[in-house]
């Protein structure tokens, strides 16, 4: 299920509208833009910080952690990709082949936009601290975050729509 918000919340916003399921996922986080402190770099199982400009820096982080990570204060993000993959599943961040990324990225604005990762169940994207969108193919978390978010619009129909042009930075 494919979901955007015209509107923007806080990563602790949305997580709790999962009612915990994000726990039973690890995530991997790419494409970041906003302020994550290093005196949290701990919560991680793995990272690549990358300051050549050349890539962007990955983030390997269980569920459990994601959601202590968002509700520190200091914590926000205004560009970010969040993938969840089975528990089972195992992401080496120096072989990573496929890293999702929002920022620039034209499939979000197809008629049918899919996970970016083969391996991922779900993907929450936050888009320049204005649009929140949410690739699920754990229907549970879909239909929480729908339910927690009423104004929601199914992102397949929204493209359809005419007009809808987003601009990339």
């Amino acid at each position: 299920m494919n979901t955007i918000l015209e509107d923007f919340y806080e990563l602790k916003e949305i997580l709790s509208s999962f009612n915990t399921l994000q726990k039973k996922y690890n995530w991997l986080l790419t494409d970041l833009d906003g302020s994550l402190p290093d005196k949290y770099l701990d919560h991680f199982i793995d990272y690549r910080i990358y300051t050549n400009g050349t890539r962007e820096s990955t983030y390997w982080i269980t569920g459990e952690k994601l959601t202590e990570l968002a509700n520190k204060e200091e914590i926000y993000f205004a560009w970010g990709v969040f993938s969840a993959f089975n528990k089972n599943e195992h992401i080496d961040l120096d072989m990573l082949k496929e890293e999702p990324y929002a920022d620039g990225n034209p499939n979000f604005w197809v008629e049918k936009p899919t996970i970016q990762h083969p391996k991922a169940i779900t993907e929450l994207v936050l888009w320049d601290s204005s649009l929140v969108l949410l690739l699920s193919k754990d229907e549970e978390i879909a239909n929480n975050f729908r339910n927690k978010f009423k104004e929601f619009k199914d992102l397949d129909m929204y493209n359809k729509e005419p007009f809808q042009v987003i601009f990339t930075t």
